[in-house]
């Protein structure tokens, strides 16, 4: 069982009113935090790989200084329309390698735990559901993974349209939840005292 994480760095960060992916959590820039995570799923599992979606070069030069330790199970790719939405870089990081499933983890969830992705990635393809996200109470968020039978329809997202949009139509979706609710929250503005 092959799975593709694909890692969405690439957003325009419009309402945070710069590049908050460089923002930094306790002097580091919130893109790391799921990058580490990330990498961390790489050490507990195997026939797993990571796509790094971005078109920011300091985020390319770090995963391209961690894949020379990863080599091909690790890779960056480029998603030169991105401000068009959040579908063209998902389309970016289905290119390449094929899986049996795609997860995809965005990079302004920087309190995301590798727990409860290992979980998700576990839960779904045990059962064998056709994908499923993290939530917390009754409040879906990401990470979200889809079987590769919804490949072709995560391929025709259009726009600033979402996955979830095709999960929401699926029957028997994985649903895990979150562990504490910071892990499914999405930085979208400045903050001070949320740090931590």
């Amino acid at each position: 069982m092959k799975i593709k994480m694909i890692y969405l760095a690439a957003g325009n960060s419009r309402r945070f009113g710069n590049n908050k992916l460089y923002h930094e959590i306790a002097g580091r820039p919130m893109f790391l935090y799921g990058l580490d995570v990330l990498e961390q799923v790489l050490k507990e599992t195997e026939n797993t790989v990571l796509t790094v979606v971005t078109v920011y070069e300091e985020i390319r030069k770090e995963v391209l200084t961690r894949k020379d330790i990863w080599k091909d199970r690790m890779e960056v790719v480029d998603s030169p329309d991105s401000e068009k939405g959040i579908s063209c870089s998902i389309r970016a990081g289905l290119t390449g390698t094929a899986a049996d499933y795609y997860l995809f983890c965005v990079a302004d969830q920087p309190w995301i735990l590798t727990e409860t992705i290992l979980e998700l990635i576990r839960e779904t393809t045990e059962k064998h559901c056709p994908g499923g996200w993290v939530q917390w109470n009754d409040i879906s968020g990401n990470p979200t993974i889809f079987s590769k039978e919804l490949l072709p329809q995560l391929l025709a997202l259009d726009g600033d349209t979402g996955g979830k949009s095709i999960l929401r139509k699926q029957k028997n979706i994985c649903v895990v939840q979150a562990k504490q609710a910071a892990e499914i929250k999405d930085i979208d503005v400045p903050f001070g005292s949320e740090e931590g």
